[in-house]
């Protein structure tokens, strides 16, 4: 796959790390693409870190980065409010990484609704409290524009599924009943900014659908997801077709596989040896031997299990994914 692309716009949390802890064959499968040619360009929604604290971390796990390759929503976010108001004081909710993207951007950073700011930046930091959540709200119920970094509601960490900065936008929506302008993943300014650095064609690689697979389709880019995130099996197959992707993979080692296409024969949905078939209610799965399927042939039944769930949403598909993860877990 990496071959028919000039360069990957990949998501990090989830993808290539959680937190700080490597995904597992993420960095090997990484650096052999770019030997092959491919421009990777990394895009987080985590507004959190600065770009050279990004590359930093992403190149002390053994990827080296430059500052340039990364774009964080926080940039994103300064961008967008210095567009809409050049010079602007900004009501700003986060950490050091917000306040660093708006003096790039020739932003003044404010902390008060009473410091009179032009509008609201709200991105993530570890340390946002509910006194920033309080002034943000204060602001934006005075009617000031309000601009917020990315809409995740969670988040993948070392201990689990964490807050993420949608939650605490979520907040500031239900206290004054405004609604923001987002600059992160799903959203186009923070496409418009990667695209503006690099040449197609693109591909979006990342572990969430309703940011990275959304993003990818809204900015009409094909799209891999990989399911070492966020994102199980059961939720891909209830997706609706906005936040399905063009490619599935386990990981990102599916960068260098060259998949069959799936089928379709009336009732029934094959590939590479597997079919699925429709009975009454159920989709039922089946393999292509009865020896154990590899990882790379369960990656194949998970394929040709989306498509049929796709085009038979009345369909119950517990059966075939209890069957698909039993598989799974002998891997």
């Amino acid at each position: 796959m990496a071959q028919r692309f000039a360069s990957a716009l990949i998501d990090l949390d989830g993808v290539v790390y959680h937190g700080t802890t490597p995904v597992a064959g993420a960095v090997d499968a990484l650096t052999s693409a770019r030997s092959a040619g491919l421009r990777t360009l990394f895009l987080t929604n985590n507004a959190s870190r600065t770009p050279h604290e990004v590359a930093a971390l992403v190149t002390e796990l053994g990827l080296p980065t430059a500052e340039r390759d990364v774009v964080t929503s926080a940039h994103a976010a300064a961008a967008l409010a210095a567009r809409r108001i050049p010079g602007a004081r900004a009501l700003m909710v986060g950490g050091v990484a917000m306040k660093t993207a708006l003096w790039e951007h020739g932003l003044t950073p404010v902390h008060k609704a009473d410091d009179d700011p032009d509008l609201v930046v709200q991105g993530f930091a570890p340390d946002v409290d509910w006194r920033q959540l309080a002034e943000a709200a204060y602001a934006v119920g005075r009617g000031v524009p309000w601009i917020v970094t990315n809409s995740d509601i969670a988040v993948p960490r070392e201990g689990g599924i964490a807050p993420g900065n949608g939650a605490l936008a979520e907040a500031v929506r239900l206290a004054t009943g405004a609604t923001p302008e987002f600059a992160g993943k799903p959203y186009e300014p923070i496409y418009q900014e990667a695209l503006s650095r690099t040449s197609g064609p693109h591909l979006v690689i990342g572990d969430s659908l309703d940011t990275d697979i959304a993003g990818g389709n809204r900015m009409g880019l094909p799209s891999l997801l990989v399911l070492t995130g966020i994102t199980t099996l059961r939720d891909l197959l209830i997706a609706p077709p906005y936040h399905r992707p063009t490619y599935l993979g386990l990981d990102l080692q599916e960068l260098f596989h060259t998949r069959e296409s799936v089928t379709h024969d009336g009732y029934r949905w094959i590939c590479a040896g597997w079919t699925v078939s429709a009975s009454n209610h159920d989709l039922t799965l089946r393999p292509p031997s009865s020896t154990v399927p590899t990882r790379t042939q369960l990656l194949d039944a998970a394929r040709t299990l989306c498509h049929a769930a796709w085009a038979r949403p009345d369909l119950e598909t517990s059966k075939a994914l209890a069957t698909w993860q039993d598989w799974s877990r002998l891997h």
